[in-house]
């Protein structure tokens, strides 16, 4: 493993919040709380697929990280006295994505994820390190184009591809996509593969799964979790600002909290590019980013999460009890339910739109879409702040971003800063009182037809994607017709279900809905500002409502 060439793959030391060096008073904490012992030169501490994965700290010596996906083994970066192996998956019980190798003899301590999360609530400054860190380190991971890990082998114009790029995406799970479009990839594939079916996930040269589904490549990956047997104080469905705000509160106040979500951490802000007003981030963060910090944050504190799993129903036992019951026939049972299940762009009526769905007609806008428009020409249908932060991140990728906006103007429904920046960009057009009328293309998009309404004219345009932002649905229909709804879907609460309560002496909470014990927060919820932070805030008071409820507040 110490072969110069493997050598040569050493990271160079930066940034330092990412590989920090604690102090002796952490080290002795770290001693007290894990498990300390000796390795020699060679000893391999962890391999990947190992789990649940431990964090190791050094105390001497030196340990290599090793990515063995790749055809050599590359050294990813080696640690010190003092510093400690982890990312993010150390805290999710994911299992290793790397190797980690003693290269001298030294000693270190052994921590497991319960342990970690223990220190971090007794020594914070444990818990800052920690966590910055691994955010940075998966970071790094992403950006450095050399780390090789879970390939996934797709066509650009493939749904099934994207529908699995965007889930490893969203949960975080290191992954690289081999373009199959390229003489480069085909010629590669059909080495070790020959005619297998696409998508294919491989690891190395090691075929893993072929056309696998979403809840194979969750298990494969430890994404997804096995309910708990026993019951919890509440259950989170829907991981969007709202549900991942009430994991935070809830898992940090004591709660047993699991959380359920279809797709992964996020929610449709997952989806947005940039979010520049959220309060704390002058200088803008991506929904992708902010969900991520969340989503570590609910871990820190203990909060499980299953993913994918999409809720079939709640039923209520007579002492109050809920039940679960997923699609997938698993069940959950909880003293308490907070739904957050957000809302979904609302789909056109343009003949030819579903047919193409993943395949040019997109209801997202990450790096995993942007990649497959890159220097072509694009779509965006939409006036608000989505479509607004989704025209400037995909003007990186492209200087053919067309803005197609129904009325005569951005300002009516579009934040100030975020107009002015969209109409200042030269690389995006805005097309005003313009309507999308048709689609073209089989496999996959090759054009549009728009209508100017204001002179009545129609024309084709070039277009190798179209991005739909406009409108949004409430995500709860799986809520039969025992939670009261208004005419639109969104989950009535508070004082609105006063009339039928059918609890006598007690009055609804403010965010209970008709069912005791269910609450609803976030974009889901009637009369609710769509906003980021109204929705991290909708989470918290649903928290408090829990613990008013339960009698447990602290």
């Amino acid at each position: 493993m110490n072969s110069p060439a493997a050598e040569t793959t050493v990271q160079t030391r930066q940034p330092s919040d990412a590989f920090p060096a604690l102090t002796s008073e952490e080290l002795e904490a770290v001693k007290r709380r894990g498990r300390t012992m000796p390795c020699q030169e060679g000893d391999v501490l962890f391999s990947v697929g190992d789990r649940p994965l431990d964090c190791v700290v050094v105390l001497q010596g030196t340990l290599e990280i090793i990515d063995v996906s790749g055809d050599e083994p590359r050294i990813i970066v080696e640690h010190g006295p003092g510093e400690f192996t982890g990312e993010i998956g150390t805290l999710t019980g994911r299992p290793a994505i790397a190797e980690c190798r003693a290269k001298t003899d030294g000693e270190v301590v052994r921590l497991t994820s319960t342990e970690m999360r223990q220190l971090m609530i007794e020594v914070n400054s444990l818990g800052e390190k920690w966590v910055i860190a691994f955010l940075r380190r998966r970071e790094l991971l992403e950006t450095s184009g050399t780390f090789e890990g879970m390939r996934i082998f797709g066509e650009p114009s493939d749904p099934a591809t994207l529908q699995l790029r965007e889930f490893l995406h969203r949960n975080g799970v290191p992954h690289r996509w081999m373009d199959m479009s390229l003489d480069s990839v085909r010629e590669n594939f059909r080495e070790f593969c020959g005619d297998c079916a696409l998508p294919l996930v491989a690891w190395g040269r090691a075929k893993m799964f072929e056309n696998p589904s979403l809840s194979e490549i969750a298990n494969l990956t430890c994404v997804h979790r096995p309910m708990p047997v026993e019951m919890v104080d509440t259950v989170i469905i829907g991981s969007g600002p709202a549900g991942l705000g009430a994991a935070v509160y809830a898992a940090s106040e004591g709660l047993e909290t699991l959380v359920l979500d279809r797709l992964g951490p996020g929610g449709q802000a997952g989806s947005s590019s940039r979010i520049e007003n959220y309060a704390g981030f002058p200088e803008g963060i991506s929904g992708g980013a902010l969900a991520l910090r969340s989503y570590v944050q609910a871990l820190k504190f203990g909060a499980l999460f299953s993913i994918p799993c999409t809720v079939d129903r709640i039923t209520t036992d007579a002492d109050g009890t809920h039940l679960i019951t997923t699609t997938a026939g698993e069940t959950a049972r909880t003293r308490t339910v907070i739904i957050s299940t957000g809302v979904s762009y609302r789909e056109l009526t343009v003949q030819g739109l579903d047919t193409l769905r993943g395949s040019g007609v997109y209801y997202s806008a990450t790096q995993v879409e942007a990649v497959l428009c890159q220097e072509r020409p694009i779509h965006i249908i939409g006036a608000g702040n989505s479509a607004g932060q989704a025209a400037m991140f995909l003007s990186k990728f492209t200087p053919h971003v067309r803005l197609v906006v129904r009325g005569g103007s951005l300002k009516k429904s579009m934040s100030s800063y975020l107009s002015e920046r969209v109409e200042a960009n030269s690389r995006i057009q805005i097309l005003l009182e313009t309507e999308l009328r048709g689609v073209h293309g089989t496999s996959c998009l090759d054009g549009v037809t728009l209508e100017n309404t204001a002179e009545g004219r129609t024309y084709d345009d070039a277009s190798s994607g179209i991005f739909i932002f406009i409108g949004a649905k409430p995500c709860t229909d799986f809520l039969g017709d025992r939670v009261r709804r208004d005419e639109r879907g969104f989950v009535l609460t508070g004082s609105d279900v006063i009339d039928g309560w059918p609890v006598p002496g007690r009055q609804p909470l403010p965010l209970e809905t008709s069912v005791p014990g269910i609450f609803a927060a976030g974009d889901c919820r009637s009369r609710t500002t769509k906003r980021v932070a109204f929705a991290v805030g909708d989470g918290a008071l649903a928290v408090t409502c829990v613990h008013d409820l339960l009698g447990t507040y602290v």
